[in-house]
């Protein structure tokens, strides 16, 4: 995809920028050339009560820390694993096949994700933002990974929720 500000349709053309993202459209390529009938769902940036992820990660730092730096010059949608299952429920049910972007509502950066994490745990910590290339990663990350919901709005769905509200569900059954 070429590289966007305000989000990606599932109709833009792919152009992965690290090997994850090229080994993921590849995945897709092969799937589009064996059958017509197929589901490809990209999402963004999850969280949810199973495997690794932003927010178990940044609390974890947060009691081992007194300051955190996060970037804030990258930006896309948070969603909820729980939220994203329940969506492909109803896409599957449908039987309207073909690719979409399903994510919470809303956007923010990783910086502005953070503040909300501690906001909704109540934790009080120095938080600072960060440039990416102040944070130097083992692979090359988007400035705008947000995805534009367009084809699952087509088919009549609703909006997944917004990712704050989600978020706050999330943390009540964290134990931390």
């Amino acid at each position: 995809m070429a590289k966007k500000r305000e989000g990606y349709y599932e109709f833009d053309k792919p152009n992965p920028i690290n090997f994850y993202g090229l080994t993921k459209y590849l995945g897709e390529v092969c799937v589009r050339e064996f059958t017509n009938k197929f589901y490809i769902v990209r999402t963004s940036w999850l969280f949810g009560k199973h495997g690794r992820n932003f927010v178990k990660t940044i609390l974890k730092l947060a009691e081992e820390n007194e300051k955190i730096q996060v970037v804030d010059d990258q930006i896309g949608s948070p969603t909820y694993t729980l939220d994203l299952a329940k969506a492909i429920g109803k896409l599957i049910r449908k039987q309207a096949y073909g690719i979409y972007h399903i994510t919470s509502s809303g956007h923010c950066s990783w910086y502005e994700f953070a503040k909300e994490v501690f906001k909704e745990a109540d934790i009080n910590i120095s938080l600072e933002p960060v440039n990416s290339n102040e944070f130097k990663r083992p692979a090359r990350r988007p400035k705008c990974s947000i995805l534009k919901n367009y084809n699952w709005k087509m088919e009549g769905f609703p909006t997944l929720r917004n990712y704050r509200l989600a978020l706050q569900d999330y943390l009540m059954g964290l134990e931390f």
